[in-house]
Formats: structure tokens, C-alpha cells, sequence
């Protein structure tokens, strides 16, 4: 080997020590980095309110109870390091699983190795928003977000909405079809996912519909801060807030209306009873402890998040007529502690109803009394029932036992009373019998036992349309659905009922 080759391979490997050496090192050298080699990482991007009656947050809203919110694939964020003037634009990407990366389309470039404050915002381009066509297109979103870090490690970023959300629920027995923000601004101007300006002229924001599956349907509405809410349109009805609402930015505004039908009589529970023997509109949302109590017509009765406990007697008691209950809402409960809850007389005929299987409804009986149905005298032999029908809604219901051990369905007759027809129509009912042990038990659905042991009769069990019904029977003497039994005359476990080919039945025990 030649010196003039040896010369080339130690002129070599100086190249090669050269190149091994990192840009962290080359940075060490001073404050000043090379330009386009140190690209902005960000390693994770969160969103939290900054006052907020309940937390929300961007960039969807979550489809399970609109309490939160997500970012969705594809969002652009833009972004800038310190004070220097370039921006870029990052794409924020999410995954089936839910988990959001997050990688440059336009990226940004560290220039120094000193810690820096990155800014952030949403949406990555924009210079102004209109709010006046959330209806049509959904929630507007203004993020202004934050992060320190530097050239040596990603950077998290944490947004805070610039914008209020206002959210109004609807109650009462009026359909109410659109909702309107009267009177506020619509067109604002951003800077880096800041509000910089508005615009002075008012106008109306129409609301957008949400409607999620087991939760009522509202509307909501994006609205910038400070903004003075007086009035609503709601479906052409122009209506005045008490005390006007002033926004928050990242606050959750919820207002309520109840909103009923012209000639809807609100039901009074605080001192007595309630008696209704017409063709009218009744509405009762709140917590009573008195009955209602139909003796005639075909009324229509709206329970709106109604709580109606009862010590004495039957808490809703249909002596005559045929009403029909609207339930509207989760947390309706009717509860007797020594009769039924529904009771229908023999010869009229109730009808439970809602908008869908997310409107609730729990009724439970006591002291040998149905959940839905009948009722055990004390003094005279059981009353026969009349007809059930339930449509279109989800109940819970629970039948009882006596101290001398006699049972009740959640939903039928009591004692050995007959109990009419049974319609179960495009709804989901957990039913629940009860033991008396060591006598017997009652089924689910259908007919009860009194002290002698005595079965009560029923009508035809229908179930149809799609409908889920659940039956826990009170143990092994009687049906699921059909009779109760006692050890003496036990029933064999059958399901005594029509049920269509589009609906199930499912044992709970």
C-alpha cells in the first residue's frame, strides 16, 4: 500500500466521523439552528374549557351523550413557534380506535434551541366565522391552543374554546319543530383562533336539532362570548327569558322551556289529589306524593320526569275511562307502597306511549299489587283490571307480595282477579314477578294468586313489532309469562303469549 492511498483512506474516515455527528451535537455549538432541519413535532393535542357549567369540547361532539367532544380525522390545526412570522398547518389524524396523531401538511421549523411557546389554533385558515347556518352545517368551533417546548422533544398542545355553547331542552306536550337564537351577533372575525372582532348588526342563529340515542332531543348552538341571550323563537313563538343569559367563552349554557299545547291543564300534586274525568290535556313533570285519578273520558296525560310516590293507595288509579300516558324523558317512576302503581279498572283500557324506547317509565306495586294492572284489597276481594297497552316506550315494571304471601306480575292482574287484554307493540319491557316463598311466586306477566292459592285469569298476551321484553319470574312454580304458581299447583315455566316473528322474549332467571 502506497502512502497516496493511505493518505485518501485517513481523508476518508475524517469524512465519515463528520457525518456520524448528530444535529444535536451541531447544535450545542450555539443558540442558532440550521434552517429546515428541526420541524416542529407535536406529540398530542387536548381540548379543555375554561369555565364551564359542564365540560364540552371540539371538534365533534360525542355521539353518546353530547357531553364531550373529539377531534375528527382530517382537522387542520395552524401553528406557529415563538415570535416568528411563519405559520404552518398540521393535519390531526384519528384512528378507528379513537387515537389522534398528529403530522405536518405545512410544517413549522424550530430556528433556536432556547424553549419557545407554541401557538395553535382552529380552524388552521380561516380569518372569520358566520354562526347564522349551525342548523345546516353543525357546530362552528373557534380553538385558540398553547405548548412549550423545543427542538429536542414533541410539544403538547392544550386548546380552549373561544366561543360559548348554549343548549335548550324542550319539555311539555308541544312538538316543538326549530328553534332560534333571537337577536345576537352572528359574524365574528378571528385571528389565530382568537376573536378579534364582531360584527355590530344582530341577527337570529337557528339552532341545530341533536338527537342521540336514549337522550331526549335538544337543539344547540355555538355563540360568541359575551353575547346577551333575551329571546327565543321557539317555532314561531317569540318567548322572553326571566333573566337574560350573558356567554362565557368555553361555558355550556343550558336553558329548559316547557313549552305545552294551548288548553293543557298542569296537573297540582303539592296539597291532593288530582281528579280528571275528561277529554282533556294534562301535563305533570316533578316530584308528588298525591294520586291522579281518572274516573271518565279519554284524557291524555303527558309525565315529564315525574317522581309520583304514594304511601296509600293506587298512585296512578284509572276507576273509569281511557287514558293515555305519554311518557316523555328517563326519569319518570310511579310507586305505590300498598297498591299499584297503574291501575286500570275493569271495562277501560290504558295506553303507556312515548316518542321511543329513549322515554322511561319504572312502576312498581306493593303488598301483593302489580307494577301495572291490578290491586289486593284488603277488605273485598281483588278488582279485576282492564286493558294494557304499551307502545313505543321502554318500562320497567315490578309486581309485590303480601304478608300472607300473595303475589302480583309487574304487569297484570292481582289476587285471583281476571285482568283484561295485553299489547306490548314496538317497545322494550323488563317485567318482574316475585317469590313468596315458601308458598309460590307470580310470573312476569299475567295473572296472580290471593291466599287460597286461587289463580287469577287474563286476556290475550300480544307482543309484536319489534318489541324486546325481558321476564324474571318469581321462581320455578310459575310461568314466565302467564300464571303464577304455588307449590301446591305449580305452572310449568311457559311463555303464554303471541309473539311475532320481529320480536324476543328473554328469560331473566
Amino acid at each position: 500500500m502506497n502512502k497516496t492511498t493511505v493518505s485518501k483512506m485517513i481523508f476518508g474516515a475524517v469524512l465519515l466521523l463528520f457525518t456520524a455527528c448528530t444535529q444535536d451535537e451541531l447544535a450545542e455549538q450555539g443558540n442558532t439552528l440550521p434552517d429546515g432541519e428541526y420541524p416542529l413535532q407535536i406529540g398530542s393535542v387536548s381540548i379543555t374549557a375554561e369555565a364551564s357549567e359542564e365540560p364540552w369540547t371540539r371538534v365533534a361532539e360525542n355521539e353518546t351523550d353530547g357531553m364531550g367532544s373529539h377531534w375528527t380525522d382530517g382537522d387542520k390545526i395552524g401553528v406557529r413557534i415563538g415570535d416568528n412570522e411563519e405559520t404552518g398547518i398540521y393535519i390531526i389524524n384519528v384512528d378507528d380506535a379513537g387515537n389522534v396523531t398528529v403530522e405536518p401538511e405545512t410544517p413549522v421549523y424550530w430556528k433556536s434551541t432556547q424553549t419557545a411557546e407554541v401557538t395553535a389554533w382552529y380552524p388552521a385558515e380561516a380569518s372569520s366565522v358566520n354562526l347564522g347556518f349551525q342548523h345546516r352545517n353543525g357546530l362552528t368551533y373557534v380553538l385558540h391552543g398553547t405548548g412549550t417546548g423545543n427542538h429536542q422533544s414533541p410539544v403538547t398542545l392544550g386548546f380552549t374554546h373561544q366561543l360559548a355553547k348554549v343548549r335548550v331542552v324542550t319539555k311539555g306536550t308541544a312538538q316543538v319543530r326549530n328553534i332560534s337564537i333571537r337577536n345576537v351577533p352572528t359574524f365574528y372575525t378571528i385571528e389565530e383562533g382568537k376573536i378579534t372582532g364582531q360584527d355590530t348588526y344582530l341577527s337570529d342563529i337557528p339552532m341545530l336539532r341533536v338527537e342521540r340515542e336514549g337522550i331526549d332531543t335538544y337543539w344547540e348552538a355555538s355563540v360568541g362570548p359575551g353575547a346577551e341571550i333575551k329571546y327565543f323563537d321557539l317555532g314561531g313563538m317569540n318567548c322572553a327569558l326571566n333573566t337574560p343569559v350573558t356567554t362565557q367563552a368555553g361555558a355550556l349554557h343550558t336553558i329548559t322551556w316547557t313549552v305545552n299545547n294551548e288548553g293543557t291543564t298542569t296537573i297540582d300534586l303539592l296539597n291532593e289529589d288530582c281528579i280528571i274525568n275528561d277529554d282533556g290535556t294534562y301535563y305533570f313533570s316533578g316530584t308528588a306524593s298525591h294520586a291522579i285519578r281518572v274516573t271518565g273520558g279519554k284524557p291524555n296525560i303527558y309525565l315529564e320526569d315525574a317522581q309520583i310516590s304514594v304511601s296509600g293507595g293506587n298512585a296512578i288509579d284509572i276507576q273509569g275511562g281511557s287514558p293515555t300516558i305519554h311518557v316523555r324523558g328517563e326519569g319518570n317512576t310511579i310507586t305505590s307502597s300498598d297498591k299499584t302503581g297503574i291501575f286500570v279498572a275493569e271495562n277501560s283500557t290504558v295506553t303507556i306511549t312515548g316518542n321511543g324506547r329513549e322515554d322511561k317509565l319504572t312502576v312498581r306495586g306493593g303488598d301483593g299489587s302489580s307494577g301495572i294492572g291490578g290491586y289486593l284489597s284488603r277488605e273485598d276481594p281483588a278488582p279485576a283490571c282492564g286493558n294494557i297497552e304499551i307502545r313505543s316506550v321502554w318500562i320497567e315494571a315490578y309486581g309485590s307480595k303480601s304478608i300472607n304471601y300473595e303475589v302480583a306480575p309487574g304487569i297484570g292482574g292481582a289476587g285471583s282477579a281476571s285482568c283484561g287484554t295485553i299489547t306490548i307493540d314496538d317497545a322494550t319491557v323488563y317485567s318482574y314477578g316475585i317469590e313468596a316463598f315458601p308458598i309460590g311466586s307470580s310470573s312476569a306477566i299475567g295473572g296472580g294468586f290471593d291466599i287460597l292459592e286461587n289463580k287469577g285469569s287474563f286476556g290475550a298476551i300480544t307482543i309484536r313489532n319489534n318489541s324486546e321484553v325481558y321476564v324474571q319470574r318469581g321462581d320455578s312454580y310459575s310461568d314466565y309469562i302467564g300464571n303464577s304458581g304455588s307449590m301446591t299447583y305449580p305452572e310449568t315455566g311457559d311463555i303464554v303469549a303471541t309473539v311475532d316473528e320481529t320480536s324476543t322474549v328473554t328469560k331473566l332467571n
